[in-house]
């Protein structure tokens, strides 16, 4: 049967022996005939993908805070050897509102 319009041709018989083939198909895979290769999907991670997560890893395992750098600042500020210069102190600030 056939039926035919103004915009499209639709035969039917054609769209019943397409169902039919699925259905055999269907049956067959649900057999596994000896021999037959079922395809599947796989992921291969690369050695540098692999590389860079331990990286991340290793970096969010890392503190925010360099505390011996803390400590070192604050014990040369109490014994009064950390000095700082007034006018790098000066041109930073400057830089820094400009910066805004």
């Amino acid at each position: 049967m056939r039926i035919e319009g103004s915009a499209y041709v639709v035969d039917l018989n054609r769209s019943q022996q397409v169902r039919n083939e699925a259905q055999q198909t269907q049956a067959v895979q649900g057999s596994r005939p000896a021999g037959r290769v079922i395809p599947f999907d796989r992921v291969e991670i690369s050695s540098q993908a692999r590389e860079l997560q331990k990286l991340k890893s290793e970096v969010a395992a890392m503190p925010d805070v360099r505390l011996d750098r803390v400590a070192l600042a604050k014990q040369n500020l109490q014994n009064g050897a950390y000095r700082v210069e007034a006018s790098t102190l000066a041109q930073k600030m400057m830089d820094a509102y400009k910066s805004r």
